[in-house]
């Protein structure tokens, strides 16, 4: 009975919180507090059965109103006195932080009383916490806790469009940031100090920092407007790193075409007194033609993705460089010391092979290169991009190659790989990959295709896997086509059926199609050339989710 069973010690103030062990009194009074009538009878005694018992049951760690995350552990030690119990406690290593008003949310599976959380005390309530642990580890808090204590310099995270990457993204910000902290955050207006950071990080909501004006005349004088922030002027004014973010954009798009930054004046108070700083809410684009410009432009959105990409990436290099000076008396800038992690979310957009490729290579030298104990999370639905980063973080890296011995600064058991997968219900997975082995793209889409076709759940979409997977061995094997890959028919042609369903299905005219009924006939041609893949092409089945 007692695995269906959990103490829930609800203290007054988090100053037991300070490691990962440690004691603390609470008063006698307040024992059993909230506890049934028939739970009590077992433990009111506190005799030394009682105690072993409360010992050998999983305990919840709170703090009255949530103010910090609760943590599960055990009971390791009571000493009962007058007025008073003395506990020792010992978080479980294998139960990350539990995210605040988790509890609240799941008060009546945990059998919590609304004013049980204002006021402190110790019940013992009736929950399997193993189970209840198991589902908050399908929650994106759960896995952003899982990313926060896992003590590697880089984890790298495969997932579909529409897995959940930016919402993981916005979960780990606050679980390290939280925005009642005041922190200024590189996605929202400016709020407070940059000194104050924890946490860098880029994803969807980045790129609306960035805005055009489209309130000109005949879009005369179109210009990218930037949204108030500490970030984009600290790398442009203080540092003087626009030539750096320019440098990074023309890699990536082409050479002559050229961002401005218009620089204007405005007033703040310091101390007191209105003064004038530099401020650059502005940027143009222009092509040169010889010694002159062209008049501003306004880009491709795949173009203003890569640049909003080029003044993040820029920053982080700066960053890095000033963080590689271990005294911190001794940096150019404070305003990065509390700097702990970098969220990267899908920063591809728009890159053919060769750029996407460079981009990849240029971020895993930056990370790997880097002198500093920052924390890396990368997410991105783009196979090509996770497999050269995959690639990449397999390779050692030194600083002075020519010293012997050499001292290795990146090793790649430094690296943790995953997949994360989001189920029907709305639960989430993160699969632990293998540390050597890049992900199975191909692989993986087929076990996707084979398992909805086992639950009967084929979409529309699946259709474009088998598309995509057909491209990408057409490209391999050095055929022109992905139709000559198809299964021949009865007069030695490629089945035109299987053909007229893969166009149809993978070119859609609104998103909505994607997720359509499909017919049963197609549904049987669709297992149909899974299974002829499999056997033509020699592609390997899946036999289970790690096997990667």
């Amino acid at each position: 009975m007692s695995c269906q069973m959990y103490n829930l010690i609800m203290a007054s103030v988090p100053s037991f919180y300070s490691g990962d062990q440690g004691e603390f009194t609470i008063p006698k009074d307040r024992f059993l507090e909230y506890t049934e009538a028939a739970i009590k009878g077992q433990f009111q005694s506190l005799d030394q059965d009682a105690i072993n018992k409360l010992k050998n049951l999983p305990t919840m760690f709170a703090v009255e109103n949530e103010v910090v995350d609760a943590r599960i552990g055990k009971i390791t030690d009571i000493k009962v006195n007058s007025n008073n119990l003395r506990i020792k406690y010992r978080f479980g290593k294998d139960y990350h932080p539990l995210t605040r008003g988790l509890l609240k949310e799941e008060q009546q599976k945990l059998d919590i009383d609304d004013f049980e959380f204002h006021r402190g005390h110790w019940a013992v309530k009736k929950c399997d916490i193993s189970e209840f642990y198991g589902e908050y580890l399908k929650s994106l808090a759960g896995i952003a806790h899982k990313l926060k204590n896992t003590d590697k310099k880089v984890q790298l995270i495969y997932a579909f469009n529409g897995t959940g990457k930016t919402r993981l993204s916005r979960e780990f910000k606050e679980i390290i940031a939280p925005k009642e902290d005041g922190l200024d955050d590189l996605d929202g207006a400016e709020q407070a100090p940059l000194s104050r950071h924890k946490i860098l990080y880029y994803n969807a909501f980045t790129e609306d920092l960035f805005y055009w004006d489209n309130d000109l005349d005949a879009d005369s004088e179109p210009k990218l407007k930037i949204q108030p922030n500490t970030f984009t002027d600290w790398i442009i004014r203080d540092r003087g790193q626009d030539q750096n973010i320019i440098t990074n954009f023309q890699r990536y798009t082409n050479n002559k075409l050229t961002p401005q930054f218009i620089e204007q004046t405005k007033q703040i108070s310091e101390n007191g007194r209105r003064v004038n700083i530099s401020t650059f809410p502005e940027v143009k684009f222009t092509y040169e033609r010889g010694t002159e410009h062209t008049p501003p432009i306004k880009i491709s959105k795949g173009e203003e993705s890569n640049f909003v990409w080029s003044v993040f990436f820029t920053l982080l290099e700066e960053v890095m460089e000033i963080l590689k000076e271990p005294d911190i008396d001794k940096r150019e800038d404070d305003y990065f010391n509390e700097l702990e992690y970098v969220f990267i979310d899908d920063p591809v957009s728009s890159l053919d092979d060769n750029h996407l490729i460079e981009l990849a290579v240029n971020l895993a030298s930056l990370i790997k290169s880097s002198e500093c104990n920052i924390k890396f999370v990368i997410t991105t639905h783009n196979p090509l991009f996770y497999n050269v980063l995959s690639n990449e973080f397999n390779n050692k890296w030194c600083k002075n190659p020519e010293t012997q011995p050499r001292v290795w600064n990146y090793k790649p058991n430094q690296c943790q790989k995953y997949r994360l997968n989001k189920s029907i219900e709305e639960k989430f997975d993160l699969i632990e990959l293998g540390v050597k082995t890049p992900f199975s793209y191909h692989l993986h889409l087929l076990s996707e295709i084979r398992k909805a076709i086992n639950d009967n759940q084929v979409k529309k979409y699946h259709f474009n896997f088998i598309r995509n997977i057909l491209e990408k061995t057409a490209t391999f094997l050095g055929h022109d086509k992905w139709e000559s890959l198809l299964p021949k028919v009865a007069d030695n042609s490629f089945d035109s059926y299987a053909n007229r369903i893969l166009q149809l299905s993978s070119h859609s005219a609104h998103a909505g199609e994607e997720t359509g009924e499909v017919e049963e006939n197609d549904k049987v041609k669709l297992e149909e050339l899974v299974n002829f893949l499999s056997s033509e092409y020699g592609f390997l089945k899946l036999e289970a989710e790690g096997d990667q």
